[in-house]
Order: C-alpha cells, then sequence, then structure tokens
C-alpha cells in the first residue's frame, strides 16, 4: 500500500493524520492483525505483554514505514470497555435471534450504505495493488472459516468515468475485482471497496466497523475529487 504525494504538497502540509487507534477485542489479536498484512501494510508486533496481549504499529504506507504518519495503532480493548459491551450487548440483544429493533434497522441501513457509517479509508496508489489485497482477503475468508465468519459484507463498487473517457470503462471490465459488480462509486474516478468486519474498531465493537479500500484515476482531463489534488498522475 503506498500514497504518492506531490513534493510541494508535502512541504506546505503543516498538519497530517499521524495515527488511528482502533481495538480488538478478547482473543481477536491475530485474526485483527491479519486483516491489515493481506491489505499490504507492514505490521510490527509487540507482546505477548504479562496478561497475554498484543500490540500493533501498522504502517500503510509500507513504503516508507517508519515515518510517522499513516500509522494504526492496534491494541487490547481496555477490561472496562469490554465489560461495558457485554452490558450493553446483552440489552440490544446482540448475536440473538431477537435484536433490538434498533439495532436491526442500524445493521440493516449499514450494509445497504456503509460509507455512510463511520469507517476508515485507506487509498493505494496502484490500482493493482487493490485488487490484489481483496483478492488475498477473499482467499483467507475462504480458506480459513473461522477469518471469514467475522467478515459481514463487501460492498464493490466500481469508477465511473467521464463520458468520453474511455480508458477508466475498459480498465473496470478487466478488472478481475471491479468486473464482477454493476454498482458504481459515488464519486467519480474513484474505485472503492467497503468491508464490514468486527475484527476491530474505534468505538464499541459490537457495532463492527466500515473499511474502505480505494483507488482513484488520474490524469488528463479527469474531474477533480477529493482525493485526487494531491495524487501525482
Amino acid at each position: 500500500m503506498n500514497a504518492v504525494i506531490k513534493p510541494a504538497a508535502r512541504v506546505q502540509k503543516a498538519t497530517a493524520l499521524g495515527h488511528l487507534a482502533v481495538h480488538y477485542r478478547p482473543g481477536d489479536a491475530q485474526l485483527a492483525a491479519r486483516f491489515f498484512e493481506l491489505i499490504g501494510a507492514r505490521v510490527k508486533s509487540f507482546g505477548p505483554f504479562p496478561n497475554g496481549d498484543y500490540f500493533y504499529l501498522i504502517a500503510l504506507n509500507s513504503t516508507a514505514p517508519d515515518e510517522a504518519e499513516d500509522i494504526v495503532f492496534l491494541s487490547a480493548m481496555s477490561p472496562q470497555q469490554y465489560e461495558l459491551e457485554q452490558e450493553l450487548s446483552a440489552h440490544l440483544g446482540v448475536g440473538t435471534k431477537q435484536p433490538h429493533p434498533k439495532l436491526e434497522a442500524f445493521f440493516a441501513e449499514k450494509a445497504r450504505q456503509p460509507e455512510f457509517f463511520l469507517h476508515f479509508g485507506f487509498h493505494f496508489a496502484r490500482l493493482e495493488e487493490l485488487e490484489a489485497a481483496v483478492q488475498r482477503l477473499d482467499e483467507a475468508m475462504r480458506s480459513d472459516p473461522l477469518f471469514g465468519a467475522r467478515f459481514q459484507g463487501f460492498q464493490v463498487l466500481k469508477a465511473r468515468g467521464e463520458a468520453d473517457d474511455a480508458d477508466i470503462p475498459a480498465r473496470m471490465a478487466a478488472s478481475p475485482v471491479f468486473s464482477k459488480t454493476e454498482s458504481y462509486a459515488f464519486g467519480r474516478n474513484i474505485a472503492q471497496v467497503h468491508i464490514r468486519t468486527d475484527l476491530f474498531a474505534a468505538g464499541l465493537s459490537f457495532l463492527g466497523a466500515v473499511v474502505e479500500l480505494d483507488y482513484t484515476f488520474t490524469g488528463a482531463q479527469r474531474a477533480r475529487n477529493p482525493f485526487n489534488d494531491l495524487i501525482m498522475d
């Protein structure tokens, strides 16, 4: 995974996203870390500590893994949060045949439009890297039922180019990932995959997390979008 930034933009950048801290539930350390390995990040593990937990330092930009940006800290959920979540889960019927109606409605809408919920977006510099990451995840999910059971769904959205841009539709038609969908991303020139999982979370873990993997087509005659102003052609 690698985002290429224009040198001028890097010099002018006064503030950047340094790190994102997410947490795994008891027993999920290796499974959660495996997700990041499969999408191409560099993962360094520390532990086990006396309580059996692990801490992971995850560099999303694997070509510059020692920089202090684009980092995910993956660590164990605190006992206090775990106990609170157990109480909330019991009250809401999480994992039962009769969940609370509002929880059921929440998950239904999250499945329908995952990018409208709290999510993490990871951008790939090359479409081939994104496709390879999705294929690795798919293979791991099929070959390891324990790992695969922790994913609630994939939403694959292909890029829609401008009317006179034939290259993007051709590339999408040839893609081993995006040729299988008829759904388009919200913005033009962007290919996206939204992954719903409960392996880790930045909030209440029983609500799960949405991870977005995306790639932006750049170049002459392509409309600007929230990504490609800073990304080199």
